[in-house]
C-alpha cells in the first residue's frame, strides 16, 4: 500500500492511530465511534484474528488486511485508509512465517 499526499487536498497533519485488537470484529462499532470522533485518517490494527471469509468495513475508509497464513483465526493485521486519502494497493509481499505490510 502506498499513500500519496498532496498539501492542497488535506489539512497540514495526518492522525494515525494503531490497536491491538485482539479480535476486531467484536469491537466494531467502538472502531466507528473512535475514527469517527478522534478525527483518525490511518488506523493501524494488530491481532485483527481474521480468516479468510472474514469481511470488516468502516463508512469512509478503505481497509486492507493480512491473515495468519494457516488460515486460523489469530495473529493478523489490517490497515484503515480514509477514503480522501489518495492511496493504493501494492502487490503483497508473503511469507509463510511472515505476516508484513510493507510500505514501498
Amino acid at each position: 500500500m502506498c499513500v500519496q499526499y498532496s498539501s492542497t487536498k488535506f489539512a497540514k497533519f495526518i492522525r494515525i492511530a494503531q490497536w491491538n485488537a485482539n479480535g476486531i470484529l467484536q469491537y466494531k462499532n467502538k472502531v466507528e465511534i473512535f475514527l469517527h470522533h478522534n478525527l483518525i485518517n490511518i488506523l493501524l490494527v494488530s491481532e485483527t484474528h481474521f480468516i479468510e471469509r472474514s469481511y470488516f468495513h468502516a463508512p469512509h475508509y478503505t481497509t486492507y488486511v493480512t491473515n495468519y497464513p494457516d488460515n486460523t483465526a489469530h495473529a493478523g493485521t489490517a490497515i484503515l485508509i480514509k477514503n480522501t486519502i489518495n492511496h493504493y494497493e501494492m502487490s503483497k509481499y508473503e511469507e509463510n512465517f511472515l505476516l508484513p505490510v510493507l510500505p514501498q
